[in-house]
Parts: structure tokens; C-alpha cells; sequence
């Protein structure tokens, strides 16, 4: 039977992600935290009145910016500190808090993807609801409130045909799921999900772009993950969405139920 094996969120779009041992899913929202902060490009004009969806490319990620894969980040929604490690050495430890800490870590990036001298991205945080920590707007791949769930299985038969390790965190999914039948969570697109307290309804298959293609251990961009899995699938996808229909704790372990 389907169980989870991880549970990943990104608080910052394009970073690192956070492991975590159990959460709560609330009712038409995203993971809790995920994606609540993103570098934007800084072109960008987002209205913190009127947020609206934007795509990826307005952001620093991967689908870009393939070095940001060097760096290991940690980030800690209490404090709001952010911790940059390359090549095992601290080059970040500042508090998003104060303007100047911030445009010191936005300078630092702007620096490390050699940006350009009027290229310094900026820092945006996701709109929290007046009446709790929930999200109203955060920084996802998609304008749908939606966790992103990935199976190990579907990944290791795709590791067969092609004939070479696939890290599962190139596709950057929020529940990690192991023990099915490779590519049967397709066929959940309509259904629901039972896990832990929570309950989800699948809506649509996650199609897979360039961001893909980089080696979260290397920052190479070494594998056409989108291209091998239209070659030998007919299609772009890997992983899907799924609403969150039901409030409720979910940890490592829990069984999924489809419905």
C-alpha cells in the first residue's frame, strides 16, 4: 500500500527544501509555509494589496538559474533567518527582517548568477489571511492552492528505462510517496486521497520543464528530463496536484486510501 516517505516543503521558491517528520494540511491551501518567499527578477511589479500568480521564469529558480543548485540553504520561519552554505562554508547567516540584511542576501545572489550591475533581485513574501498563518497567496508553479505529490516508483521504473540515477528531488514535490505501481497516480486525477487526519482530491498530472533538467548534486544541467519522458511516455508529465479538501495532520508513514 501507498505510504508517505517524505514530506518536503520550499519556503523560499528555488532553494532548498525542508524535511519534515509531520504537518497539517489546512482546507485549500498549500503545504504550510511552502513557497511563502521568492527572489524576483527585478522587473517585476507585484502589488501586495493585489497579488497575482506569476510564472517561474519571474523568479530565481532552477528552470534559470541552474547554480542556485550549488547552494545549501536553510531557512527558519521563526526567526526568518537564512543560512547559505557553498562548498560547505557560510557565505549567508542573516536575518530577513531589516532592509539591510535583506539587501545584503539579495545582493549576494545578484553577485553569485552574475545578474548584472541593475539586476538585483528582490525579496517578496506571500500574503498571510488576517485571521491565521494560512497562505493567500503564495509563490507555487501554479495559481491553483495545491500539494504536489511525487511516487518513488514512478521515478525508479523511469530510472530503468533510461538507464541512469534520478535524484526524486529534481521535480521538487511536497509528499513523496512510495509502494504502487509506477505511473498509476495518473489514474487518481478526480479521486481522493485519505492520508493521516487529511483528505485530497487529485486534479490534474504536473507537467515537467527545464528546471528539471539540473542535477540537484552538481547544478549540471545533465539529463532533458521533459524530453526523455516524451520519448518514451508520449508525454511531459511526472507527479500530480492534488486540493486540499480536508483539514489534518499528516507524518512520515501515514497510508494513502484512494477513493
Amino acid at each position: 500500500m501507498h505510504e508517505i516517505k517524505k514530506i518536503v516543503r520550499y519556503p523560499i521558491k528555488g532553494l532548498s527544501g525542508e524535511n519534515l517528520n509531520k504537518i497539517t494540511l489546512e482546507k485549500n491551501q498549500v503545504l504550510p509555509g511552502d513557497r511563502q518567499f521568492a527572489f524576483s527578477r527585478p522587473h517585476i511589479k507585484y502589488d501586495k494589496n493585489n497579488p497575482t500568480y506569476l510564472k517561474k521564469t519571474n523568479f530565481l529558480a532552477l528552470v534559470k538559474d541552474e547554480k542556485l543548485a550549488k547552494l545549501d540553504t536553510k531557512f527558519f520561519p521563526q526567526t526568518r533567518e537564512l543560512v547559505i552554505k557553498l562548498d560547505n562554508e557560510i557565505v549567508i547567516n542573516e536575518i530577513l527582517i531589516q532592509e539591510e540584511n535583506i539587501n545584503r542576501v539579495e545582493t549576494f545572489f545578484q553577485n553569485f548568477l552574475n545578474l548584472g550591475i541593475d539586476q538585483k533581485p528582490q525579496l517578496l513574501e506571500g500574503i498571510k489571511s488576517e485571521n491565521n498563518n494560512n497562505l493567500t497567496h503564495s509563490f507555487s508553479d501554479i495559481p491553483d492552492k495545491a500539494v504536489s505529490i511525487i511516487s518513488l516508483t514512478t521515478i525508479s521504473e523511469f530510472e530503468k528505462k533510461l538507464g541512469k540515477k534520478i535524484l526524486p528531488s529534481r521535480f521538487r514535490g511536497n509528499l513523496l510517496i512510495d509502494n504502487g505501481i509506477p505511473w498509476e497516480e495518473f489514474n487518481w486525477v478526480g479521486k481522493k486521497i485519505s492520508v493521516g487526519d487529511s483528505v485530497l482530491e487529485v486534479f490534474k498530472k504536473t507537467q515537467r520543464c527545464a528546471a528539471t533538467n539540473v542535477n540537484p548534486e552538481n547544478a549540471v544541467r545533465d539529463i532533458n528530463i521533459p524530453n526523455e519522458i516524451n520519448t518514451r511516455y508520449g508525454h511531459l508529465d511526472l507527479g500530480v496536484y492534488a486540493r486540499v479538501i480536508k483539514t489534518g495532520l499528516i507524518s512520515i508513514l501515514d497510508k494513502l486510501y484512494i477513493n
